[in-house]
């Protein structure tokens, strides 16, 4: 993250007391009248809000996260980089609590400040990291996409069950703040009983667990992923990548009964062993270019569980769910839906998804040891945090699922990639009729 801050902003200034202003210090490279050496040896915050449009947006979710880079104030005023990044899980600001936003105010160039209203803290995952070292940079970079599954997942937390696979994981961003969001978010459900955590309020004051439970104890101290969840294989074929995953599991405290990285070329065939084996399949910007569509396709195929026809129950029983998202203006996104469709007759649809990103102004701290505090009075002072800029992107959410016909065994035969009838269907993964084939 580049960060120049030439702050020519108002910063939000934190005490460890809990007291908060709104102070205008200038550019970094402040003279000591302008009262910049008041910051030397401080910690300056850059924060980002991400969250889906409420308005412009197919998938809503009243949850955010947050994303946190630390910089110190060295004596020459200047900022030096330290640390990882911080990411911050969310709930839904409560806008019906009666709390009115500050009063209006204007910046010194005469634009009133804009402010907007933020959940209380649900999870912390600090020191997750990139990987500087990987060639293509695809991989060892956290991609926007990652948040938007992140998100996704928190409004969808049942898709998170049973033994599931990431494809393209690179250093696990994706699947760490999207499986512990999906655990948050099924135990805060209010529309029925959770399956997995109760509220975070009823974690937290839990009794302790029992002396001659100690494998209890430590679970305690792990992140909050649903408990329907058994496991998730984070995969990617650059070992580089994967070995930085594994220290972000460590750093997000993942269970480690519930995580497992391992290596996976799509370009080669799908073993034995993985075939009809996942009940969900995520990944976050995979089908960069084209050249990936094809291998990527056939890997979720063969490895997402069969959804049979259920003649008890009359209707198909879904047993594996596919849900990858990138941005919506990659051609390859279609191309991978129409991939799935044709050439593997899964049952596909699109969700058009809008994220917004607030960057927030940079916040002001004595250190790090006043960060909780600091989060802890912003929500009680009534949400409201001020914010200088709004940016929206788009991005295409693939949902799908197998045909009722596929048992999970009969590859080879029934996927029209494999028999080399991938013109006979549509982008519905139904059969043309005879003379309307596509020629795909």
């Amino acid at each position: 993250v580049s960060l120049s801050i030439k702050m020519n902003f108002g910063v939000k200034a934190f005490s460890p007391q809990g007291r908060s202003s709104h102070r205008n210090i200038g550019k970094v490279q402040m003279s000591s009248e302008s009262g910049g050496n008041d910051f030397i040896g401080k910690v300056v915050a850059q924060r980002y809000i991400y969250r889906l449009s409420p308005t412009k947006s197919s998938v809503t979710t009243p949850y955010s996260i947050e994303e946190r880079q630390y910089y110190s104030v060295a004596e020459d005023r200047s900022l030096e980089p330290f640390g990882e990044r911080c990411f911050i899980l969310r709930g839904g600001g409560n806008h019906d609590d009666g709390v009115e936003p500050p009063e209006e105010s204007f910046k010194k160039n005469g634009m009133p400040r804009i402010y907007t209203k933020i959940g209380p803290a649900l999870q912390t995952i600090k020191d997750l990291k990139e990987d500087e070292d990987d060639m293509d940079g695809l991989g060892g970079t956290v991609w926007e996409s990652s948040y938007v599954m992140a998100l996704y997942c928190m409004e969808n937390p049942d898709i998170i069950k049973g033994k599931g696979l990431e494809v393209g994981c690179g250093v696990g961003v994706g699947g760490i703040l999207s499986t512990i969001g999906a655990g948050l978010a099924s135990g805060a459900t209010e529309q029925e009983e959770s399956k997995g955590y109760q509220s975070i309020e009823d974690i937290a004051n839990a009794a302790p667990p029992r002396d001659d439970s100690e494998d209890d104890s430590e679970e305690q101290l792990m992140a909050p992923v649903p408990k329907q969840l058994s496991k998730i294989i984070m995969t990617d074929s650059h070992e580089s990548v994967l070995h930085v995953c594994m220290d972000n599991l460590q750093s997000s405290k993942y269970p480690v009964s519930k995580a497992e990285v391992s290596l996976l070329n799509w370009k080669n065939r799908v073993p034995n062993e993985m075939k009809d084996q996942y009940d969900f399949i995520i990944g976050c910007d995979c089908a960069y270019y084209f050249p990936l569509v094809n291998p990527l396709a056939r890997t979720v195929a063969y490895a997402l569980k069969s959804s049979p026809y259920d003649r008890k129950e009359n209707s198909q029983s879904v047993r594996g769910n596919f849900v990858h998202i990138g941005p919506a203006h990659r051609e390859s996104i279609s191309d991978l839906k129409r991939k799935l469709s044709r050439g593997y007759r899964m049952q596909t649809r699109n969700k058009e998804i809008v994220l917004e990103r607030l960057d927030l102004v940079p916040l002001i701290l004595d250190n790090l040891e006043v960060e909780e505090a600091q989060m802890e009075e912003e929500v009680l002072s009534g949400g409201f945090v001020e914010y200088q800029n709004l940016d929206n992107s788009r991005y295409t959410a693939i949902v799908g699922h197998h045909d009722e016909d596929y048992d999970g065994f009969n590859g080879d035969y029934f996927f029209p990639a494999e028999t080399g009838k991938e013109g006979s269907y549509g982008d519905n993964g139904v059969e043309l009729d005879y003379g309307t084939e596509t020629g795909f």
